[in-house]
């Protein structure tokens, strides 16, 4: 698990490991209680990255609540972040690319099945 600590323009940490990105705004005035976030990697639906040069960059994840609708969190950040922001975008792009593990369990359900019939009908 690592945490990055992003202070400008808006102080944020960054938690992430290979499952989950959480995000928590460590101010002592917050203006809502539920802006920190864990976002799961497999509610993620896309994620884009806009590199900060003379302008703030911002790192944007559309993700799926526990309701099923959809969020967009920004995340704003100066120059000297543009490194460490853009190795979180390159975990969370290459989790989206990966295949989707399907679940074949009925498959080897069935094959077993099929196993024990002809082992009945051989005696």
């Amino acid at each position: 698990m690592q945490t990055y600590l992003i202070k400008k323009p808006q102080k944020l940490e960054i938690t992430y490991d290979e499952q989950i990105l959480a995000l928590h705004y460590p101010s002592l005035f917050k203006k809502k209680q539920n802006e920190d976030r864990e976002i799961p990697f497999s509610k993620i639906k896309s994620v884009r990255f806009f590199e900060a040069t003379y302008r703030h960059g911002h790192l944007q994840v559309l993700y799926q609540k526990p309701n099923h609708a959809l969020e967009k969190v920004v995340i704003d950040f100066d120059t000297d972040d543009n490194l460490e922001l853009r190795r979180i975008y390159t975990i969370l792009a290459d989790y989206l690319e990966r295949p989707a593990e399907e679940d074949l369990s009925y498959v080897k359900t069935g094959e077993l099945i099929m196993a024990y019939l002809k082992m009945r009908d051989e005696g």
